[in-house]
C-alpha cells in the first residue's frame, strides 16, 4: 500500500492567501457567528435547549461516532482510492488518514481549505494536481446525485414548503447537469489538449462502467448511513425518529453547507438541523440539540485524528493511523 512519508507531506508548499483575503474570510466568519448566535439566543429557550441536551443518551452518541471513524470514513477512502486509479493506485489507509486530514483542516478553517490539502497530500504519490482536483470534483458530484436521489420521495411523504421543493429541484438538475458535463469530459478527455484534457483524467473512473457503478454505490451506502446515523440521534434525544425526518435533516444541513463560510460549518450546520427539524414538528430548541450532536460528534474525532496525522507529518513522521486496508 502507497503511503507518504511524513516529511514528503510536510514539504508541500502552498502559496497562502493574501493577509487581506485571510482577514477578509475571518471577518465574515465571525460577522456570520455573530449573527447566529443573535439569532439562537433571540429565539431559542435556552433552557429548554439545555434541557434537551442534558437527557441524551450519550451511549448512542458515541456510537454514531465510532460508526463515523471506523464505517464511513473507511468507505469515503475506498471511493477515493477508486476514482484516483486511473491516474495512480493509492492504498485505502493512507487515503483515510489525508480525508481525516482535509477533514480537520476543515473544521478548524474558513474556505473549506481541507479539499485542496486532499490534493496536496495526494500529489505526492504521482497524482498531478488536476486530475486530484477531478477527482475531488467527481466525488463531490457524485454525493450531491445521491443525496438528490435519497430526497426524491420526501416531497411526495413530507408537506415541503415551494421554496424547499424549488430548491431540492434545482439541486437535482444542478447534480445531474454536473455528471453529464463529467461524463462528456471523461470520454472526450483524451481527445483535448490544455486545462480540460488534463481534469479529464482525474473523472476517468467514469469510463468503467462497472468501476463507475461501484462508486456511486458506495457514495449511495455512505450517504444511507449518515441519515442511519441521524435516526439513531434521534432516538438519543427521544425524537420521532422516522427516516424521512433524517433525510430531511440531512438535505437542510448539506443545503446550509453548500457555501463554506465559517469553520467546520459552526452555526450553520446546526441552523440547517434545527430548521429540517422545525419542519417535521419538533421544536427549534430540540432540533438545535440534534444539530449539535450531530456536528459534534463528527467534529470531535475528525479533528482529533486528523489532527494527528498533520503533527507527526511536521515532525517528519509517517503517521500511525487506522482504517480500511
Amino acid at each position: 500500500m502507497g503511503r507518504v512519508s511524513g516529511a514528503a507531506a510536510a514539504s508541500v508548499e502552498v502559496t497562502p492567501p493574501s493577509a487581506w483575503r485571510r482577514a477578509g474570510r475571518w471577518t465574515l466568519s465571525l460577522a456570520v457567528l455573530a449573527a447566529l448566535g443573535w439569532l439562537f439566543r433571540s429565539h431559542l429557550d435556552a433552557p429548554a435547549l439545555v434541557r434537551a441536551l442534558a437527557g441524551a443518551d450519550y451511549r448512542l452518541v458515541l456510537l454514531c461516532a465510532a460508526g463515523h471513524m471506523v464505517i464511513l470514513h473507511p468507505l469515503k477512502a475506498w471511493r477515493f482510492a477508486l476514482l484516483l486509479a486511473p491516474s495512480r493506485r493509492i492504498g485505502v489507509r493512507t487515503l483515510y488518514d489525508y480525508d481525516l486530514a482535509g477533514c480537520a483542516a476543515n473544521n478548524v478553517l474558513p474556505a473549506r481549505g481541507g479539499q485542496a490539502l486532499r490534493v496536496l497530500l495526494v500529489r505526492r504519490h504521482g497524482v498531478p494536481v488536476t486530475a486530484g482536483v477531478g477527482a475531488v470534483l467527481l466525488e463531490e458530484i457524485l454525493n450531491t446525485c445521491a443525496l438528490v436521489l435519497l430526497s426524491l420521495p420526501l416531497p411526495f411523504v413530507l408537506q415541503l414548503p415551494g421554496r424547499t421543493r424549488a430548491v431540492l429541484a434545482l439541486v437535482a438538475s444542478g447534480a445531474f447537469l454536473g455528471l453529464g458535463l463529467a461524463l462528456w469530459l471523461a470520454i472526450t478527455g483524451d481527445a483535448r489538449r490544455g486545462l480540460l484534457g488534463r481534469l479529464a483524467e482525474g473523472v476517468a473512473l467514469l469510463r468503467d462502467r462497472r468501476a463507475a457503478a461501484l462508486a456511486f454505490a458506495q457514495t449511495l451506502v455512505v450517504w444511507a448511513l449518515d441519515a442511519a446515523q441521524i435516526v439513531l440521534l434521534m432516538v438519543a434525544l427521544g425524537l420521532p425518529a422516522t427516516w424521512t425526518g433524517a433525510t430531511l435533516v440531512l438535505l437542510f444541513v448539506n443545503l446550509a453547507n453548500a457555501v463554506p463560510v465559517t469553520p467546520g460549518q459552526l452555526g450553520l450546520f446546526e441552523a440547517g438541523a434545527a430548521a429540517a427539524a422545525v419542519a417535521v414538528g419538533v421544536s427549534p430548541e430540540r432540533g438545535l440539540a440534534l444539530g449539535v450532536l450531530y456536528h459534534m460528534m463528527q467534529v470531535i474525532p475528525e479533528t482529533a485524528w486528523g489532527g494527528l496525522v498533520l503533527a507527526r507529518a511536521s515532525l517528519g513522521r509517517s503517521p500511525r493511523t487506522g482504517g480500511a486496508s
